[in-house]
């Protein structure tokens, strides 16, 4: 705690003028005991033993050799040997030591700007942003939905078992229930609905996002946001509804082999059915301050720029922007809002609290799932099992239960983001309005093979900026988070063409390698080149990559758009340089006509074992390039009629 309050203090020094957030250190404000209260217990016990190892290695001679080059414990250092080792980290030639320092660059920020909930009186550092925090208290709106409770060590009979809730199972579950087949479901969050949204950022976090939203890749190099409550992902995401494009449907039927699966009746049919069930429409998204900017910028330079389809039925801008922590006006049409509720109305059971260990299968069949609830062993036998968990736990359940394939866990994609940033004169209060309202695909195929990325935007709240910002020293880094209001993100969407891979570890816990590839990385170097670009036309008087270490431009003034991306490039594009999200995970059980090089067949039912289905963002051959609800949603719905046709 005492090593992790000093590493706190020097990342995020005080400036010398006096004002709300300008002095208060983050020791003053307790972030060393909620590091162990809040952060410790979010974390997986490996990723927990790691951060306790980093702590101990730094506050050593020997690891203070390792990490930043000097035999000296951090807190027998001085003030001003710590900062300069905190720089040789972030500027270590190899990558853990970057991702130590990241890690705690980030875990600083997070604990000095938010709050415990339980904090009485205003919150410093908000004052000093001018952030209001949570939008008043939530509404109390009733619960339509009747998990059922287990109590005791339990044995289900149905006919299908669907592992996850989100835009895979919630579906399968609304269509099948609908069909009269028995369907029970079972999804590792809890139920949350209205009531619960706090829109207290870290506890949304922590209570709807998988891992509390602190999960990385093995190597820390991307952050992954995945839902973790009933509805999965379609709880907390921005609500945008692409359809696959065209050339990535043609690529898909090509290298899966299956010619007319994803361009087929039966496809179109699907996505147009989802699409009408969640109340698609361009007709709730009045642009926000980020999307004003960002649609500026884009005309300036006459590119593409359009308004995105979107999910959302009512939205209001003054009561939207918190809606990644759950949408409290019940605009978003989620799956927890339509599918499951149509689900349940056809007697469907959901369990919640239920983490699937393990299929069952006897003679070459799956015959159902093992899950813990808590203490105590579920078990659900049934005719068939849909693995709907998600790209980063579908493959990791397969591969628990035994079941092997050469393509299992493989071909993991990641859709990663970074983010360029504007200053900007004028108040953006980038925490507001509509979630995403408008979207660029001027470079969304850059070599006439369909890959490349696309320019949107995103709600940004006090902990985005703590991952993001790049730190040279600590009261530049303290002074960037307090001028929160000004800041206005251009988000970078890379459709990968390179592949990771899903393991699991002896303890049963999933690992997820990636990184990006070279010719990835040249496609996010030019994103970022251009992002700059955007934000330079739109008016932003500084620009800020998101590198490990500050890169800045102020256009007009401080140098060429030429020597901003050199300085970028300096950097680097790899794993603890640039910092990357994940939002979207696909890929990694795909679908095709071989079991050499995937794992589902036209129907979604695994090769090599019978009765076992995969409706989620694994199938998916490649990456989709757009954000893929709308795909996963049409992908097991296709599934889901062909399911229920075949049990009759």
């Amino acid at each position: 705690m005492r090593t992790f309050e000093l590493v706190a203090d020097t990342l995020i020094a005080p400036l010398s003028e006096p004002g709300p957030g300008r002095q208060v250190l983050p020791s003053e404000l307790g972030v060393g005991r909620r590091l162990v209260d809040e952060i410790h217990s979010q974390l997986n016990p490996r990723a927990a033993e790691d951060l306790a190892q980093l702590l101990k290695v730094l506050d050593s001679g020997p690891g203070g050799l390792l990490l930043h080059g000097a035999p000296i414990s951090f807190t027998g250092m001085k003030p001003e040997e710590r900062v300069r080792a905190l720089e040789r980290m972030s500027k270590h030639p190899f990558s853990k030591p970057r991702l130590g320092f990241r890690t705690l660059k980030t875990l600083s920020g997070l604990l000095w700007s938010n709050p415990p909930a339980d904090a009485d009186g205003p919150w410093e550092p908000w004052q000093g942003m001018g952030y209001p925090g949570p939008d008043g208290p939530a509404p109390s709106v009733p619960k339509p939905l009747t998990p059922m409770r287990i109590t005791q060590d339990t044995t289900l009979d149905t006919d299908v078992v669907i592992v996850g809730s989100g835009a895979g199972g919630g579906v399968a579950a609304g269509v099948l229930a609908a069909a009269g087949v028995g369907v029970v479901v079972l999804e590792r969050g809890e139920y949350r609905n209205e009531a619960d949204f706090t829109h207290h950022e870290p506890e949304a976090l922590s209570d709807l996002y998988l891992d509390g939203g602190l999960g990385t890749t093995a190597d820390g190099g991307i952050g992954i946001l995945a839902g973790s409550t009933l509805g999965g992902g379609t709880v907390v995401n921005y609500t945008t509804s692409f359809a696959p494009p065209p050339d990535v449907t043609d690529e898909w039927d090509g290298v899966s082999g299956l010619d007319g699966v994803f361009t087929g009746d039966e496809m179109a049919r699907s996505i147009e059915a989802v699409s009408e069930r969640i109340g698609v429409n361009t007709e709730n998204g009045e642009a926000s301050n980020r999307e004003v900017l960002l649609e500026k910028g884009l005309r300036q330079l006459g590119w593409h720029v359009e308004e995105q389809p979107r999910n959302a039925i009512g939205c209001t801008p003054e009561a939207c922007g918190y809606c990644g922590m759950g949408c409290r006006l019940g605009a978003k049409q989620s799956t927890l809002r339509t599918w499951l509720e149509d689900a349940a109305g056809n007697d469907a059971v959901i369990v919640t609290g239920a983490d699937v260990d393990t299929v069952t299968r006897e003679k070459g069949r799956a015959t159902g799932v093992v899950a813990k609830v808590g203490t105590h062993t579920l078990r659900v036998r049934a005719r068939a099992v849909v693995l709907a968990a998600g790209a980063l736990h579908t493959p990791a359940i397969m591969l628990r239960s035994g079941i092997r394939g050469r393509a299992l866990g493989s071909n993991l994609r990641m859709h990663p983001v970074t983010a360029v940033w504007g200053r900007f004169e004028q108040e953006v209060e980038p925490w507001t309005g509509i979630l995403q309202a408008r979207y660029s695909g001027e470079f969304a195929d850059l070599d006439g093979d369909g890959y490349g990325y696309r320019f949107e935007t995103a709600p940004v709240h006090p902990t985005f900026p703590s991952a993001f910002f790049g730190w040279a020293d600590g009261p530049r880094f303290r002074e960037d988070l307090l001028a929160l209001a000004h800041w206005s993100p251009v988000g970078v969407l890379l459709r990968d063409s390179g592949g990771g891979r899903v393991k699991v570890r002896s303890s049963g816990h999933a690992v997820w390698e990636y990184r990006l590839s070279d010719i990835d990385k040249r496609r996010m170097r030019d994103g970022v080149r251009h992002a700059a670009e955007v934000l330079a036309a739109a008016g932003a008087r500084e620009v800020l990559a998101s590198t490990i270490r500050p890169v800045r431009w102020r256009p007009g003034d401080d140098g060429s758009l030429d020597a901003f991306a050199a300085a970028t490039d300096s950097v680097g594009y790899g794993p603890n340089q640039t910092s990357y999200l994940s939002f979207h995970q696909m890929g990694s059980a795909r679908m095709g006509a071989s079991p050499k090089d995937s794992v589902v067949g036209p129907e979604n039912e695994a090769h090599n074992v019978a009765g076992l289905y995969v409706m989620d963002g694994s199938a998916f051959p490649t990456a989709s390039g757009v954000n893929p609800m709308i795909t996963i949603e049409a992908i097991a719905h296709r599934a889901a009629r062909a399911l229920a046709a075949r049990l009759g």
